[in-house]
C-alpha cells in the first residue's frame, strides 16, 4: 500500500534572461547559411538535423497583435525541497528535529545554442547544496579524482557504467516491454530530453528525475540547472564533466533510428545480434540530458567517430543486454551489421563479438572437444572490500571441506577424462545428449573421494556440459556438488554459473528453458549478493531470475523482481558512501556524524540493527537518533512495545526508498512481539491493522524484497548458499543410491 511521503517545499525566485528572435528576414538567411555550412561537412560532425533542432529549442517569444517579437512568459520559480531528517533519501543526523533552509536566489545564465556553460555557475552555492541533498547526488565538479585516472581504472570505470546502463535499460524494457524512444517531445513536437533521463530511475535517481520539466528543452531552466547532476553511470572517466560518451545509434537502419520505440520482438536480426549503445570518441561526446545520440554523417564511415578511448577497439553492448568489444581491426561494413536491426544481413554476434576484459580472472581447469573454451564472458568487476557483516537470518552447519586441488593436479585430471570420456563426449551431440551425460559425471564425481582432482574435473566438464543443455537442474546440481565438498566462495560460485547460464540461453525464448531451478536458487544468491556488498552482480543475477517469471507484465514476481534491481542500485550508492563514513569514523571515533550515517547504512540497507542503532544513538539529535536511543532502551510492557513500534512507524511515513522500508520494518518486528502480549483491546486492534497495512505493501528495499520473492518461491533464507549446496549434495547422492 502506498502511501504518500512528506516533503517540506521551500520556494525561491528565479531570475531570466530574455533571448529574442529574429525577425522573418533575417531568420531565412540564417537557415540558407547553416544550409551551406553543412554542405561543407562530413565525416562524423554533427548533422542538419542537429543543427536545426538545436535551433528550434531556443526560448521563442509570441507576436502581439501587430506582430512585434514579444519576450517569453516568465519562469515559474523553482521549486528547492528541503526535508525531514528521515526523509531523506539518506537520514542525516542533525541537532534538531526538522531542518529548514531559507530560500536562495537562482540566477540564470543567457541560454546558448553553441554552447552549454557549466551548469554550476547558475545556481547559487547554497541552493546546490541543497538540491544535492534532494537528489541524493554532489555536482560533478565535486566529484572529480584528485588526480588523472589510470587507463587500468578508466578502463574497469567505463565497463562498470555500461553494466549499469545496461541493467538500467533491461529493467525498462522489461516493465514497457520495449526499448525507450532515444528522446522525448513537447506538445509541439520539439526534441525536449535524452533518454538518459528516462533511464534516471531506472539506475536509482527518482528524485532527480522528478526535477525534470520535459515540456522544455534541455539547455533551459530548469533543466539546465540539472546539467551538473550527470549521473556516475554516464560520467566520462577521460573528462568527468556534463558530457557522456556513451550513446545510441540512431540512423534510420538502426534500432533507435527515427525515434522509434520498438519491442526486443521486433528486432529481425535478434537482439543478440544488435547493437544498442556504444562508447564514442570524446570529439562527438554530448550532454547527458540533450536529445543527441550517434548519427554518423556516413553509415560506411562510422570508425573514426570510435575506437580512441581504449586500446583495442570500442565498448559497446549487444540489445540482449551483454557487453563487446568492438575491436579496433573490424570493417566499416560488419560496424554497420552489427548496428542494423533489420534481417538485410547475415552477421551474428559471434562472428565478431570479443569479450570486454578488465583484469585477469583465476583460470579455470579448460576441457577441450565439444565443451567451449569460455562460458563466462566480461564478468563485471568486485566492489571495494567487503565491509563483512553478518546478515539477519544467515545460518550454516560447520561443514568440512577440501582445499580445491592444485592447476597441475587438475591438469593431469583433465587429460585422464578426455581419455575416459572422449566417446560420450563426441557422442553428445544435442541438448538432451549433452544433459544426460553431465548427470553421469555428476554421478561418478560423488564417488571419488580418494581422487579430488578427478572430482573437480568432472564437475567441471557437467557444469558446461548442463549450460550446453540448458539445464537448470543439471547446473545447479553440479554447483552444490562442488561447493559441498571444495572450498570455493559460495557466492561466487553460483555467481559465475548462474551468469554463464543466462548468457547461454539469452536467444532463446524463456519459455522453451526450464528455468524453475535458477528462479529459486537466485533468492539466496541477491541475498548473499546484498552480504557481500556485490549489488551490481546481486542484480545480474536477478535479471537473469527475472526472465523465467512470466511474460505477464502485471506478474507480482515480475513486479518484485524489477524493484529489486532498481533498490540495489540504490543499495550500491549508498553503500559507496557509507564506507567513506566508515573511514572517518575509524580515523575519529569522535566522529559522531560519521559514525550515524554508518549505522544508518548498517541499520536500513544491510538489516544489521544490531550494530547500527548503537552508532545511530550516538548522534547529536534529532527524530532518527530519540528513536534509536528509545529502540535501546528497550519496553517491557507490550504498551510501551507498541510505543517504539508507533514511533517507528511515524518515522517510516516520513523517509524514502530503503529508508523508509527500514523503519516500517523495524516498526513491523516490534509490532510483533507486542502483539503476542496484547490483551483483545483497540490496542491490538490498531497493532493488527499496522501489521496488516505492512504486509499489503511491497518491499522498498533489496532485504525486504528478498524476503517477500523467498515468500512467494517458498525458499528458506535461513541457511547460507554453503549449507544449502550440503542439504542438495546429501540429497542428490540419495536418489542415485535408490536408483
Amino acid at each position: 500500500m502506498n502511501r504518500q511521503e512528506k516533503d517540506t517545499n521551500v520556494t525561491g525566485p528565479t531570475g531570466r534572461r530574455i533571448q529574442l528572435v529574429p525577425n522573418s528576414f533575417t531568420a531565412t538567411l540564417h537557415g540558407m547559411l547553416m544550409i551551406g555550412m553543412l554542405v561543407v561537412i562530413g565525416g562524423c560532425g554533427e548533422s542538419q538535423q542537429d543543427l536545426f533542432m538545436k535551433h528550434a529549442q531556443r526560448d521563442r517569444g509570441g507576436t502581439d497583435d501587430e506582430g512585434e517579437v514579444t519576450a517569453p512568459p516568465a519562469a515559474k520559480p523553482a521549486a528547492v525541497e528541503t526535508e525531514q531528517v528521515a526523509a531523506s533519501s539518506r537520514p542525516q543526523i542533525v541537532e534538531t528535529s526538522v531542518q529548514t533552509t531559507s530560500p536562495a536566489s537562482v540566477s540564470v545564465a543567457p541560454v546558448s545554442v553553441a554552447s552549454v556553460s557549466d551548469a554550476s555557475e547558475s545556481v547559487s552555492t547554497e541552493t546546490s547544496n541543497n538540491l544535492a541533498e534532494v537528489v541524493g547526488i554532489k555536482p560533478i565538479d565535486q566529484r572529480k579524482p584528485p588526480a588523472e585516472l589510470t587507463i587500468a581504472e578508466r578502463r574497469r570505470r567505463s565497463f562498470e557504467n555500461l553494466q549499469k546502463i545496461n541493467e538500467a535499460m533491461l529493467t525498462y524494457v522489461l516493465k514497457e516491454h520495449a526499448f525507450p524512444k532515444s528522446y522525448t517531445t513537447n506538445s509541439g513536437g520539439v526534441p525536449t530530453l535524452s533518454w538518459r533521463v528516462k533511464l534516471l530511475p531506472y539506475l536509482g535517481y527518482e528524485e532527480l528525475y522528478k526535477k525534470f520539466d520535459f515540456s522544455r528543452a534541455w539547455n533551459m531552466p530548469p533543466n539546465k540547472e540539472l546539467l551538473q547532476y550527470i549521473p556516475d553511470e554516464f560520467v566520462s572517466p577521460e573528462r568527468f564533466d556534463v558530457k557522456t560518451n556513451y550513446l545510441l545509434p540512431i540512423d534510420s537502419a538502426f534500432l533507435f533510428g527515427e525515434n522509434r520505440s520498438i519491442s526486443p520482438s521486433m528486432i529481425d536480426d535478434g537482439p543478440e545480434n544488435t547493437i544498442m549503445l556504444l562508447e564514442v570518441n570524446d570529439a562527438f561526446a554530448v550532454h547527458w540530458t540533450e536529445p543527441k545520440d550517434f548519427e554518423p554523417q556516413s553509415v560506411m564511415n562510422m570508425k573514426p567517430c570510435m575506437g580512441k578511448l581504449r586500446s583495442d577497439g570500442t565498448f559497446a553492448l549487444w540489445a540482449s543486454g551483454f557487453p563487446v568489444l568492438l575491436e579496433n581491426g573490424l570493417s566499416n561494413q560488419q560496424l554497420f551489421e552489427a548496428m542494423t536491426y533489420k534481417k538485410s544481413d547475415a552477421l551474428r554476434a559471434g562472428d565478431i563479438h570479443r569479450a570486454i576484459t578488465v583484469e585477469k580472472a583465476e583460470a579455470d581447469p579448460e576441457m577441450e572437444g565439444s565443451l567451449p573454451a569460455q562460458v563466462v564472458a566480461g564478468e563485471p568487476p568486485s566492489s571495494p572490500a567487503p565491509i563483512a557483516l553478518e546478515m539477519p537470518g544467515m545460518e550454516g552447519e560447520t561443514i568440512a571441506r577440501e582445499p580445491v586441488p592444485s592447476a597441475v593436479q587438475l591438469t593431469a585430471a583433465q587429460d585422464k577424462l578426455r581419455r575416459i570420456f572422449r566417446d560420450q563426449i563426441e557422442a553428445a551431440k544435442d541438448a538432451d545428449g549433452k544433459g544426460e551425460l553431465a548427470k553421469e559425471l555428476i554421478e561418478v564425481a560423488a564417488g571419488m573421494d580418494a581422487d579430488p582432482a578427478g572430482a573437480f574435473a568432472l564437475q567441471q566438464a557437467a557444469l558446461r556440459l548442463a549450460i550446453e543443455a540448458a539445464d537448470a537442474g543439471v547446473l545447479i546440481r553440479a554447483i552444490d556438488q562442488r561447493v559441498a565438498r571444495f572450498e570455493v566462495n559460495s557466492f561466487q560460485e553460483n555467481l559465475k554459473w548462474i551468469q554463464a547460464f543466462g548468457q547461454a540461453t539469452a536467444s532463446k525464448d524463456a519459455s522453451t528453458v526450464s528455468g524453475d531451478d535458477i528462479l529459486e536458487r537466485s533468492i539466496p544468491v541477491i541475498y548473499a549478493g546484498i552480504r557481500e556488498d556485490e549489488y551490481m552482480l546481486a542484480s545480474s543475477v536477478a535479471r537473469i531470475a527475472n526472465r523465467f517469471t512470466g511474460t505477464d507484465r502485471d506478474d507480482v514476481l515480475t513486479r518484485l523482481f524489477t524493484r529489486l534491481r532498481t533498490q540495489l542500485g540504490v543499495a550500491k550508492r549508498e553503500y559507496d558512501k557509507s564506507v567513506v563514513d566508515l573511514q572517518q569514523y575509524r580515523v575519529n571515533p569522535d566522529d559522531a556524524a560519521a559514525g550515524a550515517a554508518f549505522g544508518s547504512f548498517l541499520c536500513f540497507i544491510k538489516g544489521d540493527w544490531q550494530r547500527g542503532l548503537k552508532l545511530i544513538a550516538d548522534g547529536k539529535g534529532g527524530d532518527l537518533v530519540e528513536v534509536a536511543r528509545m529502540d535501546l532502551r528497550g519496553a517491557t510492557s507490550p504498551q510501551d512495545q507498541v510505543a517504539i513500534a508507533d514511533a517507528w512507524w511515524d518515522l517510516s511515513q516520513r523517509g524514502s526508498g530503503a529508508y523508509r522500508q527500514g523503519a516500517q520494518d523495524r516498526a513491523v518486528m516490534w509490532y510483533g512481539e507486542a502483539l503476542e502480549r496484547l490483551p483483545e483491546s483497540l490496542d491490538r486492534i490498531h497493532v493488527k491493522n499496522r501489521l496488516q497495512e505492512a504486509d499489503e505493501s511491497e518491499g522498498r528495499s533489496p532485504i525486504s524484497l528478498c524476503i517477500q520473492l523467498a515468500e512467494a518461491i517458498g525458499v528458506d533464507l535461513n541457511q547460507s548458499l554453503t549449507s544449502i549446496a550440503a542439504q542438495g549434495a546429501r540429497r542428490s547422492n540419495r536418489d542415485s543410491d535408490d536408483d
